[in-house]
């Protein structure tokens, strides 16, 4: 697309299925095998949808940093519904790719049934500003060891984070050698509220997780993504900002 290479992963429904398939859409250091975790639990009679659209994984380079590089990237993802003959899915965007989600609200409205947003802001935090800022001057630097440590420790829940920071920098450091990383976190520094006003106008069924000890996309923050919207429902974990790894049983919702 425009030049760009991209790919998408499916897992096969295991048999013929009315549901819908469900799209994932994932965090700035993922790629489109990073989602054994939740699709452990996800029914096996359902086709599941992962990306690298451009600017991830094995995808070509995306170096624009501003709007017009996510924008490329949800045409990404529409093209590759478009190939598949997909007509509509249940998405879910994380992080970096509940903006993705909201683009595609805004674009491609008749795609998606159902949305989560997960971990995701309206706005970024003075303290998310610093905190990525200091990530992209670290990775620029070669620091990947300690920008790795920085980013456990500032998205894992206090009570597990020892335990998943051992498990977890390893596959961080490799995430953060990727020139892929570096770039998105640029773009989300330049583009990330702009982003996520998109979609707002629409009635598409909204469930907002929250992650309760998640200070890089702070529940206060996330919140305002269901503001004003009819029938969103919002769920908030005792997790930092990695729900998909800290295996924790969620709080009542809240309407």
């Amino acid at each position: 697309m425009a030049g760009y290479d991209f790919a998408c992963r499916v897992r096969a429904a295991s048999q013929p299925s009315t549901r819908r398939p469900i799209a994932l859409l994932g965090g700035a250091t993922m790629d489109m095998h990073d989602w054994d975790s939740l699709e452990a639990h996800l029914p096996d009679d359902v086709t599941v949808i992962t990306f690298d659209p451009p600017g991830f994984g094995s995808a070509s380079e995306l170096d624009d940093e501003t709007i017009a590089g996510y924008e490329i990237q949800a045409a990404a993802v529409n093209m590759a519904l478009e190939h598949l003959e997909v007509r509509q899915v249940d998405l879910l965007g994380y992080c970096y790719g509940a903006g993705l989600a909201c683009l595609l609200l805004e674009h491609h409205v008749d795609r998606v049934a159902r949305v989560v947003l997960t971990n995701a802001s309206e706005k970024l935090t003075q303290e998310t500003r610093e905190l990525l800022a200091q990530a992209v001057d670290m990775t620029g630097q070669g620091r990947i060891l300690e920008v790795s440590l920085l980013a456990c420790d500032h998205t894992l829940a206090p009570h597990n984070r020892q335990t998943l920071r051992e498990a977890l920098a390893p596959a961080y450091q490799d995430a953060f050698r990727l020139p892929h990383t570096t770039v998105n976190f640029r773009r989300a520094l330049n583009a990330h509220d702009a982003v996520m006003k998109c979609g707002r106008g629409n009635e598409v069924p909204l469930l907002l997780i929250c992650g309760e000890h998640d200070t890089f996309t702070p529940t206060q923050s996330g919140m305002g993504l269901a503001a004003g919207r009819r029938g969103a429902r919002t769920v908030v974990l005792d997790t930092g900002h990695t729900p998909l790894l800290e295996d924790t049983p969620p709080s009542p919702p809240r309407s």
